[in-house]
């Protein structure tokens, strides 16, 4: 199956976050983008319908969206039953670079839970590792 990708987000994140990831990728034309509530958008359902309805059999779509529980996150949930959608909350860069790393990945499901798991471990309090590091140099 052929993989696109959807960042789906408030207001013009999902563009800027697409920006970024391209900066470093380059471009990437299974990457496309869906900002709610700008002026050209003042619903979701409309567009959300549009973009599932256009998806072809042989086609997945992982949706990335940045609050779970949010309005947009919410309207892609209404489609999970179909099993060539994927959504997952909480968009960030290291979820994307993970993601488009392994988009040829046969196991879908497998990809995004690794994409998942090592996006989480980019994480990270820095205060506490710059503490830790000042404490070891005086020793």
């Amino acid at each position: 199956m052929k993989k696109k990708l959807l960042i789906a987000t408030h207001s013009v994140f999902a563009d800027g976050i697409k920006n970024a990831m391209e900066l470093v990728t380059g471009e990437q034309n299974s990457v496309s983008t869906l900002c709610a509530y700008t002026n050209d958008m003042t619903e979701v359902e409309t567009p959300i319908k549009e973009i599932i309805d256009a998806l072809c059999d042989d086609e997945e779509l992982i949706v990335t969206t940045d609050i779970f529980g949010g309005s947009v996150n919410n309207e892609f949930m209404k489609y999970l039953s179909k099993s060539n959608i994927h959504l997952i909350a909480g968009v960030n860069l290291p979820l994307l670079f993970e993601l488009i790393m392994n988009l040829e990945s046969e196991n879908t499901v497998q990809m995004i839970e690794n994409a998942i798991q090592n996006a989480k471990e980019q994480l990270q309090y820095c205060n506490p590792l710059i503490q830790c590091s000042i404490t070891e140099e005086n020793f």
